[in-house]
């Protein structure tokens, strides 16, 4: 079990140090939600926390690397069902305009200081038992945006829960990387 939290750590220290080059290929993000809400339908149950889907029919995808978004999205989502031991309410946004697309998770937890807010995507910051998290998770995710050329804004207050709000820019593969040479 050790190795392989280790092994995690040492995978998140190399996306964050740059050592994991992004494959990218077009993505949708309703389809990575519905994906990976699946993993976690049992647990919400269990817990007594509801998850809203709130997803964008005519979304368009993104270039992006698939595997590092799944990443992202099981991030937010673990956190937001952490703070939220005792029931609560998942919802789940995509949207889109002209220029971007938008992944929204948000949770009626328990909340962050404005001095937490100021420190979630620094590496190895922590609001966690020592046996709970690493701190890598949300400078993992920090980092993974970006390189997708993406931001990302956080709203939280004490008692009232969190809410991240991604940005991806619009971007298409060129044809002949979607199909193939």
């Amino acid at each position: 079990k050790a190795a392989l939290h280790a092994r995690e750590v040492i995978k998140k220290l190399m996306f964050f140090s740059r050592q994991a080059p992004p494959r990218e290929t077009q993505v949708n993000l309703n389809r990575l939600v519905e994906d990976g809400i699946y993993l976690f339908e049992s647990r919400c149950a269990k817990n007594g926390i509801i998850v809203t889907k709130k997803l964008c029919q005519d979304l368009p995808s993104i270039k992006a690397d698939l595997s590092q978004l799944q990443q992202v999205f099981t991030n937010l989502v673990v956190n937001a069902l952490q703070a939220m031991p005792d029931e609560g309410m998942l919802n789940i946004e995509t949207s889109w305009d002209d220029h971007h697309v938008y992944l929204l998770v948000q949770d009626s937890g328990i909340g962050m200081t404005p001095e937490t807010i100021k420190q979630i995507f620094l590496p190895f910051f922590t609001t966690k038992d020592i046996k709970q998290g690493t701190g890598l998770g949300l400078s993992v995710v920090h980092g993974i945006v970006q390189a997708h050329g993406g931001s990302i804004d956080v709203e939280s207050h004490i008692g009232n829960g969190a809410r991240f709000r991604i940005k991806f820019p619009l971007r298409k593969l060129p044809l002949k990387e979607k199909n193939g040479p």
